[in-house]
């Protein structure tokens, strides 16, 4: 039976037990390890929006209840809120491509081209699909092979921070070899010929 290693965490496995992370093959473990991940961080982004909305309400209420006439006009405050509420979900990647949840999971979002974070233009771009009725579910499940619908508009990609530079993520193949960092320059065998780890050759991100 045919075995590969993993790219990320170097575990050995049959071959049909691997799938592709960003085009790069690695083993299943890791694979779901990372879309959970997301989906964990999206519940603790949902979760933190709809407890500032909360806040955002109580204030509200305590304000047009105090309101008199002469001293204001409600409907600005009404209009702020309005734009307010998309906006904290459309713009949660912008803070150097961290959300609330990709923080707390140790994710981020970045350009692949550049591996700089994402900002908020980008964050715009990439969590408009979010407002579709129920397309955020279908999003979930397909998540184990990387890139989701708002990525490649946005030009961006979702990363594990310890893995960051690492090739699976950034598309572009190594100069060292992830594991002992021996130097793969000209290396045309596939196998790191210091300790014969296979060399991750993904594609590259348009």
């Amino acid at each position: 039976m045919s075995k590969a290693v993993c790219p990320l965490c170097y575990r050995s496995g049959p071959i049909h037990a691997f799938g592709l992370l960003y085009d790069a093959p690695v083993c299943r473990r890791c694979r779901w390890g990372f879309a959970g991940r997301r989906q964990l961080a999206f519940v603790i982004d949902l979760t933190v929006w709809y407890l500032a909305m909360v806040l955002v309400a109580v204030a509200l209420v305590f304000l047009l209840t105090a309101w008199r006439p002469g001293h204001g006009i409600p409907e600005t405050l009404l209009i702020a809120a309005a734009v307010l509420a998309p906006a904290m979900l459309l713009m949660k990647d912008g803070f150097r491509g961290c959300s609330p949840g990709k923080a707390v999971c140790g994710l981020r979002v970045v350009n692949p081209a550049t591996g700089r974070p994402a900002g908020f233009r980008a964050s715009l771009q990439r969590n408009l699909v979010l407002f579709v009725p129920l397309l955020p579910l279908v999003l979930a499940f397909g998540l184990t092979s990387g890139p989701r619908i708002g990525d490649g508009w946005a030009r961006t990609r979702v990363i594990r921070r310890k893995h960051a530079g690492h090739p699976v993520f950034t598309g572009r193949p190594a100069d060292d070899c992830t594991r002992c960092r021996y130097d793969l320059t000209g290396n045309t065998t596939g196998i790191c010929s210091e300790c014969g780890t296979p060399v991750v050759q993904p594609a590259i991100a348009a």
